[in-house]
């Protein structure tokens, strides 16, 4: 009997993948004793895990980002912040992020652009509530300052395209459904959890530092996977508008993604630097060719500035990139 109970159990947990709601009342409905009356209240538990698919307010993507952003910066070997050379670049990559940031559609955020340590890798970082990181070594492939400010312009559109936060998102649910499923009930997490799925879906991070940590280590794993194809390509048209907002050739950002090796991005998941190439020449095409005068750009007015001497005396002479371009999340 026992045994038959334990198939029933695995078969409605199994079920609340897709029904839930119809699962429990089915169960309790049948009265086939206290095994199953528990698979009932986990399938209405696992249900009301879904309440957790909400946008997170403002100040939970503050906590998540800012966790998110020492967890990045400790990875590349701390921020590029010794000496009057790198402050100096710190200044201008914030100089030129913000800029950029200032034409999206968020410019509210607390937009905050640093210099990794790393020199090894060819990599861009960004996290939610407008971090934004790019590694000594992607610095050494930057020829000019249209190339740096495709690459900031890129993670700037994964912040304001909440891709990062819509990870976390499901870093919450599928936890949540998880506890619920092998009946953990009681811890820290699985309580702050729950109690969010019968209230408005939000956490309080700043709260507790286990639920932080359980929340970051779930989004960082996911984030390794990379973002689908079409984020990548959504953040590349954005990064576009504001390139041309700012006055810069995108054609550059074009030229280094050609440069980099494996097509310009590390995830299998990734459009080829091909694929992205050419959205970029037909956005441009397009708003130089705009019928309407105020959307219309004149492309041969585009900019491509030359980096100054203090870029130069902190990062280096200008290498080529070698090895993947990494954009993680």
């Amino acid at each position: 009997m026992r045994s038959r109970m334990g198939v029933l159990v695995a078969a409605g947990l199994g079920l609340c993948l897709t029904s839930c709601t119809q699962v429990a009342k089915g169960l309790k409905a049948a009265n086939l004793g206290a095994d199953v009356n528990r698979v009932a209240d986990a399938a209405e538990k696992v249900d009301s895990c879904d309440k957790l698919k909400v946008a997170p307010a403002i100040q939970e993507e503050y906590a998540l980002g800012s966790a998110l952003a020492i967890h990045w910066a400790q990875q590349g070997g701390g921020l590029m912040l010794s000496g009057a050379a790198q402050e100096k670049l710190s200044t201008y990559v914030n100089t030129v992020g913000r800029n950029l940031a200032m034409q999206s559609p968020r410019p509210e955020l607390g937009w905050t652009f640093g210099v990794l340590n790393d020199t090894k890798r060819f990599n861009a970082l960004s996290a939610p509530a407008g971090y934004v990181f790019v590694t000594h070594g992607l610095l050494q492939g930057v020829e000019n300052e249209a190339q740096l400010a495709g690459v900031l312009a890129h993670e700037i559109a994964h912040v304001v395209l909440k891709h990062a936060l819509n990870q976390y998102v499901s870093v919450k649910v599928s936890t949540c459904k998880g506890d619920a499923m092998v009946g953990v009930g009681k811890s820290v997490v699985a309580s702050a959890l729950k109690n969010a799925s019968l209230l408005d879906g939000r956490l309080d991070l700043d709260s507790d530092t286990g639920l932080m940590g359980k929340m970051v280590d779930g989004t960082v794993e996911l984030a390794g996977k990379g973002h689908r194809k079409d984020e990548e390509l959504a953040a590349d048209a954005l990064a576009v508008e504001l390139m041309l907002s700012a006055g810069y050739d995108p054609g550059e950002f074009s030229k280094l993604l050609g440069q980099t090796s494996g097509g310009g991005g590390f995830w299998e998941n990734h459009p080829s630097a091909k694929e992205r190439q050419g959205q970029i020449k037909s956005i441009v095409e397009a708003r130089g060719n705009n019928a309407d005068p105020l959307a219309r750009v004149d492309v041969a007015a585009l900019q491509r500035p030359v980096l100054p001497a203090s870029f130069t005396a902190a990062v280096g002479p200008v290498k080529k990139p070698t090895g993947v371009a990494k954009d993680a999340k």
